[in-house]
């Protein structure tokens, strides 16, 4: 069963691909515009339990899960959100037990110590002497929105038999899309007072990596700045860190990265698909439901540069969209063979585990109103992989996509350990 997953304080974008010139509703003679102008006045007139996100709720109700609307204000924090601006804690929470699914790099939470696997069983705010007791994403949701900003409470949360109390505040902050690691160093990107953001080694490396082996977490194709402000930026950072290394494998982690915008796909991709240096390819295709084809075109693509002689790519139940987008144009473009997958595995509600990735091949387009800044985001086409044509909404990336099956792998789980990073680095070295 796929994890019902929501953030704390910061709505969590899974896939927001382009933002578009809006629409201007010019006259009621559409009948359309005349009946939504007369259920609108009717509505604010007559209805008992009248609230003021009856759009919302009107749009939730006819629309698919991925498209919403979104009020002035939800849209304008959406913008500063897309740009890797975020306010919050930086926690996003499993809905039907307060679990830390994952933290933001550079959050509050990060900054505290707070770490996935966790599950949050108490909370204490402003005089109070003793923790609240909470069982779900709702109970600690109700609480933490009682907390202004910049104002401390604590958390205490179960890891394993040990209870931990965690002191932070909901913060605006930058947040970190790239770690990078060896067997010498462990690097990350962190800001200044802010504003800057740099590539800082902040421990040492792992030696299961080896000589030749580099490990990279991309957390999201978001943040639209430029620079190391952005995910690309990041991105091609850290892979300047690995050419001046002279690592030749690498380990590529997409676990828990739900995607985001198409542009930072294309850059990404540049990096990772097996094409002459300089030219450009297709990374993936876009088809609306008038059969209309939408190529998104890579950089120039500087693959050679690195002189990759493996790459493995973790992916789990969290790895969507524009992450899936990646992995099928890696594999569409691996003239080498030297690409491979390897999946987390779950349990459905079956109790069978099931390896694949969240199974999202859709695209959303974003739709603003310039009169009066409301937004509303649409699905608009589905996608395919660049070559193969492939596409893996509501399946996700498994062993069962024919074309690629001996290129996917399914480790065994073993508790307590990353059993998908020891698998992939036992097919780096051969094991």
């Amino acid at each position: 069963m796929k994890k019902k997953i929501l953030s704390a304080v910061v709505a969590v974008v899974l896939v927001v691909v382009s933002f578009t010139a809006g629409f201007f509703i010019r006259n009621w003679t559409n009948p359309d515009l005349a009946s939504l102008d007369f259920i609108s006045r009717e509505y604010k007139k007559h209805y008992l339990d009248e609230k003021d996100d009856y759009l919302s709720t009107m749009a939730k109700s006819v629309l698919d899960p991925y498209s919403r609307y979104y009020t002035k204000k939800e849209y304008d924090e959406l913008k500063q959100s897309n740009k890797g601006i975020r306010a919050g804690l930086g926690v996003t929470f499993l809905v039907e037990n307060a679990e830390v699914y994952s933290v933001c790099g550079n959050s509050p939470a990060e900054k505290a110590g707070i770490t996935k696997g966790g599950i949050i069983v108490g909370v204490k705010t402003g005089s109070d002497t003793n923790y609240t007791a909470v069982s779900n994403y709702n109970e600690l949701s109700k609480i933490l929105d009682t907390v202004a900003a910049n104002v401390k409470f604590s958390l205490k949360i179960r890891y394993g038999e040990e209870d931990k109390e965690f002191t932070l505040a909901k913060e605006v902050y930058r947040e970190t899309y790239v770690f990078y690691e060896d067997n010498s160093s462990s690097y990350r990107f962190n800001d200044e007072n802010g504003k800057n953001m740099s590539m800082v080694k902040y421990g040492d490396g792992n030696s299961a990596l080896g000589e030749n082996t580099a490990y990279l977490k991309f957390t999201a194709f978001n943040g639209l700045e430029n620079g190391l402000k952005g995910s690309a930026g990041q991105f091609a950072e850290a892979l300047k860190k690995f050419k001046e290394a002279k690592k030749k494998n690498l380990i590529l982690d997409l676990r828990g990265n739900g995607g985001g915008f198409m542009d930072i796909l294309t850059s990404v991709a540049a990096h990772l698909i097996g094409a002459e240096n300089g030219s450009k390819k297709v990374v993936s295709k876009a088809i609306d439901k008038d059969g209309r084809v939408t190529n998104f075109i890579s950089e120039k693509v500087d693959y050679a540069d690195y002189g990759f002689e493996k790459i493995i790519v973790l992916g789990d139940d969290g790895t969507a969209s524009a992450s899936e987008a990646l992995i099928g144009a890696m594999l569409d473009y691996d003239t080498k063979g030297i690409v491979n997958v390897v999946l987390s595995g779950y349990k459905d509600k079956s109790g069978e585990i099931v390896y694949r990735t969240y199974g999202k091949g859709i695209m959303q387009t974003t739709y603003e109103n310039p009169t009066t800044g409301e937004a509303i985001r649409l699905t608009t086409a589905k996608i395919y992989w660049p070559t193969s044509d492939i596409t893996i909404h509501g399946e996700g990336v498994t062993k069962g996509i024919e074309k690629y099956s001996a290129r996917v792998f399914t480790p065994t789980i073993e508790t307590g350990t990353d059993y998908e990073f020891n698998c992939a680095v036992g097919l780096i070295s051969g094991r």
